[in-house]
């Protein structure tokens, strides 16, 4: 009897395993994310809510035209990212900043400053493997740096 329940219950591990390994594929090949606001779980009641708290964040991909101004549109992702900050608009930050920034590091793959706010933003929001490669790319692109030598070496502290 202790066989058969040992071999049920290492089929129903496998199962949720796969499952769980196919819903992140599927979460992660999508073009589009939901985020929720609201993570307490509470029923708020009578609260007034805001209209982020009660439908999820949508987070849209960019595309940058072939012709497109790249420092511009930098320096307009910057300006959004800091606006969204100021205002608390989470969607203003990723779709218009942070998505921004990305098809500009798409664009031109070798663009210092998206690579380097991307880095930054890497770092603020806890993605230090992610900072961490953007900055070795920065290295590669410009040895002499000692910012980005700094940033690296701080990044890498906080990853042992």
């Amino acid at each position: 009897m202790k066989g058969k329940l040992t071999i049920f219950n290492t089929i129903i591990l496998v199962f949720g395993i796969a499952l769980m390994v196919g819903l992140t594929q599927a979460g992660c090949n999508s073009t589009t994310s939901e985020v929720t606001e609201n993570h307490d779980g509470h029923d708020h009641g009578d609260e007034a809510t805001t209209e982020s708290e009660q439908s999820p964040m949508r987070v849209n991909d960019v595309t940058i035209a072939p012709d497109a101004d790249l420092e511009a549109a930098v320096d307009n992702a910057l300006a959004n990212i800091s606006q969204g900050k100021e205002t608390n608009d989470m969607s203003l930050v990723m779709n218009e900043g942070i998505m921004k920034l990305l098809a500009v590091s798409r664009a031109d793959t070798n663009n210092l400053r998206a690579i380097y706010h991307l880095g930054l933003f890497s770092i603020e929001s806890g993605q230090l493997e992610k900072a961490e490669k953007r900055f070795e790319k920065l290295i590669l692109l410009q040895p002499e740096n000692q910012e980005y030598k700094v940033k690296l070496a701080e990044i890498r502290k906080k990853l042992n």
